[in-house]
Parts: C-alpha cells; structure tokens; sequence
C-alpha cells in the first residue's frame, strides 16, 4: 500500500486528470461547505426572487450574501434571470444528484452504524448485509 506522502491525486477515480478540472472542483466543494453559500443555493432551487431583503431574511450581511451570491454564479451554479435567481442545468445536477443524495445518506448514518457493527461481528453473510443496507439506503422494508 502506498503512504500518503506518496499517494498519486491522477489515480484516483475522478473521471478527469486536468487540473483545471480538479481546481473547479476543489472550488466548488469549498463554496458549497460554506453554511451561506449552501443556504443561498438551496434557496435558489426554486427561484429567489431578488430583493433588498432577502440577505437579511436569510440572517446574512450584505456583503455575505452578494458574496456568495456572485461566487455560486461564477461557478455557474446560479444565474438571475428576470430579478429571480434559479439554478442553472449544472446546479440543479449538483443539487439533485449529489447533495440531496448526500442529504438522504446522512438521513441514515445511524442505521450505517449499526451496518458496520454486524458485519464486524461475522456473524451475517455478505448477501444478508448487502440486503439489509440496500434496504436502508432505499429507504423500503
């Protein structure tokens, strides 16, 4: 196994080896780990209209909200479109497909937990497991 020190980013399985690429990533996860700036996407997904008021609404400064307002449109996530700021194709991608698929996954860490601890107690076969978390992950009996 390789240390860390000497752990290659291209081999891993992101589906690109650019490094501009790998920036726009690292600069999309740093703004949306940021608690404004997920507040103000999340509040674009079905349009926010654009008023004086809306950063104080949101509990933002001014300068917090344009700020971050600006950083989500940079990236492309968010655009305005007749005083209303929505989610472009690529930001409604990253909301539908990842964050509210990580939001359903914390939903269940608990019940994740308590996977983990049975499969340390071998005590269950792999198809058992495999079934009991495809169960909790979709959310059925």
């Amino acid at each position: 196994m390789e240390s860390k020190d000497n752990y290659n980013f291209y081999d891993s399985k992101l589906p690109t080896k650019s490094d501009e690429h790998i920036q726009k990533i690292i600069d999309l996860l740093s703004l949306i780990s940021k608690p404004d700036a997920l507040k103000i996407f999340i509040a674009t997904r079905d349009g926010m209209k654009s008023q004086t008021s809306t950063h104080s609404e949101m509990g933002l400064s001014k300068k917090q909200y344009y700020s971050r307002l600006r950083h989500l449109v940079k990236l492309g996530l968010v655009t305005k479109d007749q005083n209303v700021y929505r989610h472009t194709m690529f930001g409604r991608i990253i909301y539908n497909d990842h964050l509210s698929k990580l939001g359903a996954e914390i939903t269940h860490s608990k019940y994740m937990e308590m996977i983990d601890e049975i499969q340390r107690s071998s005590r269950f076969s792999k198809a058992e497991i495999d079934l009991i978390s495809s169960k909790v992950r979709s959310g059925g009996d």
